[in-house]
């Protein structure tokens, strides 16, 4: 093993996109859950899950997009 090598970034943008896009579902069906519990009817229980999830979708790509500014 060298002790000079350079060091090289994993560039995997699909498995990236891919968990923001899985946490953000996670996100969403926590508040459709919530919604719910309230006793939310079926419409208010679908928009609060697609806005969760826009919400949750943009602020990990932006999250993610400075990581990779800074990495």
């Amino acid at each position: 093993m060298s002790t000079n090598s350079a060091h090289q970034t994993c560039n995997h943008p699909a498995r990236d996109v891919t968990i923001v896009a899985l946490g953000s579902a996670v996100v969403a069906l926590v508040a459709v859950i919530a919604v719910n519990a309230l006793d939310g009817g079926p419409l208010a229980a679908l928009a609060s899950g697609g806005s969760a999830f826009a919400a949750a979708f943009s602020v990990g790509m932006g999250v993610l997009a400075h990581l990779k500014r800074t990495a």
